[in-house]
């Protein structure tokens, strides 16, 4: 039915001083940022479904790509794209029938190097 995205830039505000000095040489969670990831990604996921159902999506979205990255912006904001193709079943008794649906494998330019390293293995 449509290709359906959603974005989220998200600021997860700084540490006092003192709540950064306290933690300085130790490696522990840091919440405000996690919780800030969660809420950037169920965000953007909830645009793209708005966007899909927009469109006529009923039967769900498939083929989602989220990623989760900083792009430029100082590292105490978050920004996650998701995208996936909304879709719904056809209802046309007429309509085509075609084959039981396959499994598909992307193939991204980001991951040559990866399966070059298997190809070599």
């Amino acid at each position: 039915m449509a290709l359906a995205h959603g974005v989220c830039v998200y600021h997860v505000a700084h540490r006092s001083l003192a709540g950064w000095l306290s933690g300085t040489g130790q490696n522990m969670e840091m919440p405000a940022f996690t919780q800030g990831l969660y809420e950037a990604r169920e965000l953007a996921m909830d645009r793209m479904q708005t966007e899909a159902r927009a469109a006529g999506s009923t039967a769900g979205i498939v083929a989602v790509d989220a990623r989760e990255g900083s792009h430029g912006w100082d590292s105490h904001v978050i920004e996650f794209v998701a995208v996936g193709t909304g879709v719904a079943p056809i209802v046309d008794p007429g309509h085509e029938v075609h084959g039981e649906p396959g499994l598909v494998l992307g193939m991204r330019d980001d991951d040559d190097d990866e399966r070059q390293d298997l190809d070599d293995a």
